[in-house]
């Protein structure tokens, strides 16, 4: 009986989809076979070359599976779909297609594949991968699209995974993990030289954005029915947290991921006690204005908590309500800033810019919010990406801002422009209010100097002289904030490729 089960992520060394599949499987007396297909690199992401699916078509008939499994978001679709029917010829594995893009296309992936899974994917694989071993079909699985022919099965979708507590630690250092780059088929986890984990507290988002997938997904996720936010339980964070440590002891940071670190008080109290005593590890999470109080912050201070990562998005409260319908402003950034320093917490903003909903005067709010901040803060720039059948980018088709082109998926901005970065094309307005955004975010560059240079007419028009100025300025915080990463021993070569591009420095 054949158990072998191929899993494929592309350019993304840290999905976690995939490795919670793979321990899945793995748990129930399968034999998966993780495959990290090229790497994630900050703006500057290149399609795999010949020689690249060469070796990862080969790698998929020397593993012979039964089941060939490809977890993926939109940007990533026109590569999967390439490499996906070179596997079909070589091999006769079903092809089933999962994650983010599937399962808010799936009418675009059907046709390419056997199975598309619509939601989360452990037990629906699972379910997959005993049929198969049982020799039964799969055209009634929950959760699946399974095209049989010229008929295609649209199957209910699951109920969300309630008690995630259930479910096992996701796969790292497996003796079957494989990845390929740089014209290279390596038998190695390609995060095994990491500093730094990841890990998900929850699943969901009590929130709903309009540029991310979550409302998206909540929509879906309504048939199959049960809560849509879900939290682990302390002691099961914990515990992986410990597994982890055990096998990546170069471990130094450890970043709390998912949509938000949103909890109730008595579990933020649990988790403090229990992480100070038992992982005790600097870490960092993203949180929402207003999520957390001033004690949280002090109680998460005591644990470990070293950093936070907020969205503030724009400084206009017309753009945070009808462009982006976020529930934050700006008296509850001001308030956040105050409660964190207070606690003496790092904090980082993310900002949006090349919103074309976005006014002038919407650009100069983000400078004049970022203005009223006392120092030290950071900030993250994001390019607006356009993700299908979000509220934002479904308003900016109707309204002709955007056209089908311009939409992931069929689109690969995130490739060059994800984190923004000023070797975009843009107008000259637009560059000038992004350099003043940078400049303001830095120390060591007078307020006083920020507000006259706002209202300098020449600049805007030619702003080639702010935009060096603030290329200087990010090169000036890069270095700082490396000389700071490699005195703490977290500056690896992993993020060095992830990140160090001195043509495509980001703003921080």
């Amino acid at each position: 009986m054949n158990r072998r089960v191929v899993l494929i992520t592309p350019y993304g060394e840290e999905n976690r989809g995939i490795r919670y599949i793979s321990a899945m499987l793995r748990r129930n007396g399968f034999e998966p076979h993780l495959i990290f297909f090229k790497r994630w690199v900050n703006n500057a992401m290149e399609p795999p070359t010949e020689r690249e699916e060469e070796l990862l078509v080969d790698l998929v008939q020397r593993i012979g599976p039964v089941l060939v499994g490809v977890g993926f978001g939109a940007p990533h679709f026109k590569v999967v779909r390439n490499f996906t029917l070179k596997i079909r010829a070589a091999s006769d594995a079903v092809m089933l297609w999962g994650g983010v893009f599937p399962t808010v296309c799936p009418e675009d992936c059907i046709d390419e594949v056997d199975a598309v899974c619509i939601g989360e994917g452990e037990f629906a694989t699972l379910d997959v991968v005993q049929a198969l071993a049982e020799g039964r079909p799969l055209a009634n699985i929950q959760g699946l699209w399974v095209r049989e022919g010229g008929t295609v099965h649209k199957n209910p979708v699951r109920q969300l995974i309630q008690d995630l507590d259930s479910l096992p630690f996701p796969d790292y250092l497996q003796p079957d993990t494989w990845f390929i780059e740089d014209g290279q088929q390596l038998r190695t986890d390609p995060v095994a030289q990491t500093v730094e984990y990841r890990i998900y507290p929850t699943r969901g988002c009590p929130y709903t954005c309009t540029y991310c997938h979550s409302h998206v997904m909540r929509g879906i996720s309504r048939e199959g029915g049960g809560r849509y936010y879900r939290i682990r339980s302390v002691e099961n964070v914990i515990a992986e947290l410990e597994a982890a440590r055990s096998i990546l002891p170069r471990i130094r940071r450890v970043k709390f991921d998912g949509d938000v670190f949103a909890f109730p008080p008595e579990w933020i109290e649990e988790f403090s006690r229990s992480y100070r005593e038992r992982v005790s590890i600097p870490f960092e999470i993203l949180t929402y204005p207003g999520e957390l109080d001033g004690r949280d912050y002090q109680r998460l201070k005591q644990a470990g908590l070293r950093k936070i990562q907020t969205g503030m998005q724009s400084g206009s409260e017309r753009e945070l309500r009808d462009a982006y319908r976020r529930q934050s402003t700006s008296k509850d950034i001001l308030e956040l800033h105050r409660t964190v320093l207070d606690a003496g917490i790092e904090v980082v903003y993310d900002l949006i810019f090349d919103n074309p909903l976005a006014s002038e005067e919407d650009k100069r709010s983000i400078v004049e919010l970022l203005l009223k901040l006392e120092h030290p803060f950071s900030i993250y720039m994001y390019s607006l990406t356009l993700f299908p059948k979000t509220r934002l980018a479904l308003d900016l088709l109707e309204q002709g801002l955007a056209t089908p082109d311009d939409i992931e998926g069929r689109a690969t901005k995130s490739y060059r422009q994800f984190r923004l970065s000023f070797d975009w094309p843009r107008p000259p307005v637009d560059r000038f209010w992004i350099a003043l955004t940078a400049l303001a975010a830095k120390p060591f560059v007078p307020k006083a100097l920020i507000r006259h240079l706002m209202e300098s007419e020449s600049l805007r028009k030619k702003p080639d002289l702010l935009v060096a100025a603030a290329r200087l300025a990010d090169l000036t915080k890069a270095g700082t904030l490396a000389l700071r990463m490699l005195v703490q021993g977290e500056l690896t070569l992993f993020k060095l490729r992830q990140y160090g591009s001195f043509k495509r420095v980001i703003s921080q």
